[in-house]
């Protein structure tokens, strides 16, 4: 048995310290070529898994190498919905999976979905904010579908929701409103918002122990527990490709579409120097 990996340094080293202690073979391709790696791995006759890509254009092409044979495409940190799912905002060409790909972090549509739901529990409406470019609409989609209380009306709102990219228009819209609680999604890090004082990132990543905010925030965390799922899986009795897919569904656990059940979100509270700090957890919604 073999498992590829197509990760940073820091990722692969955590799943290659957690196969080699669990007696399972790891060959790693780091970051050069994930699609030549997908395909190397697709073609291994030995191989049962593999971990990565990290981005999540890249998890979309590597399955049109994985998903034909079956293999099993473990994503530690990839968030586009339309690695999974075909039907949500922002999912236009989604990835051909073939139900073999498994998602450890929340899909963008979840994390919109548990702003929305926070919102609504402190009976507040809420500005957004959308940048022009894919990213921004998609978000803004998603917090539509989720049915977030909005005005189009700053005066009257109680929180800015900034869906934007750092050095993008938005950033300027956004910091012209920072009188105002700013919730943003992942992608403003580092942006210029003019000193304002309450800023949060709602992020699909949870701290933990014995990993440095650095490693939290690149995803080492999702990178050993997709380790560990496969050890659990062979453990449990997979042998081949098959077996491997069925064991991981179960014991992720993981949906239909391949994404995790009740995975975290968390809100990170960012400071001037866009340090972050956890500040609680954001509740699955239903």
């Amino acid at each position: 048995m073999v498992v590829h990996s197509v990760l940073p340094d820091a990722l692969t080293a955590a799943v290659d310290e957690e196969l080699r202690a669990g007696g399972v073979e790891h060959l790693w391709h780091g970051t050069g070529s994930p699609m030549s790696a997908a395909e190397v791995a697709a073609a291994d006759a030995r191989s049962i898994a593999l971990i990565g890509p990290y981005r999540s254009a890249d998890v979309a092409a590597a399955v049109e190498a994985t998903a034909p044979v079956g293999l099993a495409l473990l994503a530690p940190v990839a968030t586009w919905a339309g690695i999974t799912r075909d039907d949500e905002p922002g999912c236009h060409d989604p990835a051909r999976h073939r139900g073999t790909i498994l998602r450890l972090v929340a899909r963008d549509t979840e994390v919109a979905a548990r702003i929305v739901a926070d919102v609504r529990a402190a009976n507040q409406r809420a500005h957004v904010i959308a940048g022009a470019h894919p990213y921004g609409q998609q978000l803004d989609g998603q917090l539509r579908l989720a049915a977030l209380p909005r005005t189009e009306d700053s005066g009257e709102a109680d929180a800015v929701i900034l869906c934007g990219l750092a050095g993008q228009p938005e950033i300027d819209r956004a910091a012209a409103m920072a009188a105002l609680p700013i919730i943003a999604f992942d992608g403003v890090q580092g942006a210029d918002l003019d000193g304002a004082s309450d800023v949060r990132l709602a992020l699909p990543i949870a701290p933990a122990d014995g990993l440095s905010q650095r490693d939290v925030m690149a995803g080492v965390g999702q990178a050993r527990r997709a380790a560990e799922l496969i050890l659990a899986a062979v453990r449990a009795g997979a042998h081949d490709r098959e077996t491997l897919l069925a064991a991981l569904r179960t014991l992720g656990p993981f949906d239909d579409h391949g994404d995790a059940i009740d995975p975290p979100v968390w809100l990170w509270r960012a400071c001037a120097d866009w340090r972050l700090t956890p500040e609680r957890s954001l509740a699955r919604v239903g």
